[in-house]
This record gives C-alpha cells, sequence and structure tokens, in this order.
C-alpha cells in the first residue's frame, strides 16, 4: 500500500508562491515583475517570500522546475500511459499542447509561448543554473520524444536514426510554441503537430481524435 505524505503548512505555502511566480514571469517575464507583486498575488506578505527563497533568482528556477515537472507529468508521462502507438502518443501530445493554449487563448486573449524556453531565454546569460535547468528538462523532453521515434522507426521497418528524429522533433516542438505565441494563433501547434505525425510516418493521425479517445 502507498501512502503519499501529505505537505506541512510551509510546503503548501511554499508551492504556491512558486506556482504564483511561474504565472506571472510566463504572462510578464522576469523582469516585469517584482518581489512585491508575486507576494500581493499569492496574498501572502514579503517577508513569507523571502522565509522560502534568498532572491528573485531563487524563485525564477523554482518557477522553471515547476513549469517542467508540470509539463513533463501531465502531458509527456500521461500520453505514455494513456497510449502504446507511438503516432498517438506523439497526438495526444500536441492535442494537450493545443487544449492548453486555446483555454489560455480563451482566458486572456493571448498566447505567451513555452514558460520555461522564456525564463531561459531572458535570464540564461545571467543564470547559467536556471538555463541548465532548462537544458535539463528539454533532454527529458527528447527522451520520450526518442521513445516515440524509435516505435516509429520499428513500426515501419525503416531504417533511420532515432537520435536525429528525436531532435527534429524537439526543434518542430519548439517551432510550434514560437509560431503560436507569435501569431496569438493556438491552431498553428495543430500545424506543428501534423508536420511531426508525418514525419515519423502518420500523415493521417487526426490530433484531436487522440484526446476524444482519452
Amino acid at each position: 500500500m502507498n501512502l503519499i505524505t501529505p505537505l506541512t503548512k510551509g510546503e503548501r505555502t511554499r508551492a504556491h508562491i512558486v506556482a504564483t511566480a511561474a504565472s506571472l514571469f510566463w504572462r510578464y517575464n522576469f523582469h516585469g515583475v517584482s518581489v512585491d507583486r508575486i507576494a500581493d498575488v499569492a496574498g501572502v506578505n514579503k517577508a513569507t517570500v523571502y522565509r522560502y527563497f534568498a532572491d528573485k533568482n531563487d524563485i525564477a528556477l523554482a518557477a522553471v522546475r515547476y513549469h517542467g515537472e508540470l509539463t513533463l507529468r501531465d502531458v509527456f508521462e500521461a500520453n505514455f500511459k494513456r497510449f502504446a502507438r507511438p503516432e498517438e502518443r506523439l497526438a495526444g501530445i500536441y492535442s494537450d499542447i493545443h487544449c492548453a493554449h486555446q483555454a489560455l487563448k480563451d482566458e486572456d486573449g493571448d498566447l505567451y509561448g513555452c514558460p520555461v524556453v522564456g525564463l531561459a531565454l531572458e535570464l540564461g546569460q545571467e543564470m547559467p543554473a536556471l538555463r541548465a535547468e532548462a537544458r535539463a528538462i528539454f533532454d527529458r523532453v527528447e527522451g520520450f520524444l526518442h521513445e516515440i521515434a524509435k516505435g516509429a522507426l520499428a513500426a515501419s521497418g525503416k531504417s533511420g536514426s532515432a537520435e536525429g528524429l528525436a531532435r527534429t522533433l524537439v526543434q518542430l516542438l519548439h517551432g510550434a510554441f514560437a509560431s503560436a505565441r507569435l501569431s496569438a494563433e493556438p491552431d498553428r501547434i495543430i500545424d506543428a503537430g501534423n508536420a511531426s505525425l508525418e514525419l515519423i510516418g502518420y500523415p493521417n493521425t487526426p490530433i484531436l481524435l487522440a484526446q476524444q479517445a482519452a
């Protein structure tokens, strides 16, 4: 029997501050958000924030980890558990990303790109630890896509490099976030998903069907 140890009050408070800061940094960038604003939106005083974090850079590092773990768990791990076939996994991943973008567009009227990449691009030069954390997250993303690429090559009987295919899939994913952000159009995610599915040999797999089958 697996027992989950409940979070302490302090752990819940810290997690709430991280989630609040992560959302604010994503929408307004690191330099556009003060610690005072994080405290205000989180409903705590500034001293409480500094009880858990050394400075704003420390909060940003925690925010990158938060976004990374959330995405890996709810998008990549979830679709690997939900589906067995490589094309279903990839379609499910893009379906979930598209649905998240559409919900954000409906709520805010805008899109903000990948939160991990956004912070890494903004702070990567001055915060090597944050850049390394973002790199580690996308190494894990590439690991999931490598499994998809390997499965697709095995199913088709074609020769090829799963490593190279996975790297290309990562680049298409980055492009999907960037294109959707620039155009503020969630359907750009679908375009990239269709290109990714065609790349692994499944041009006729509908992305949104994966979500309906879940």
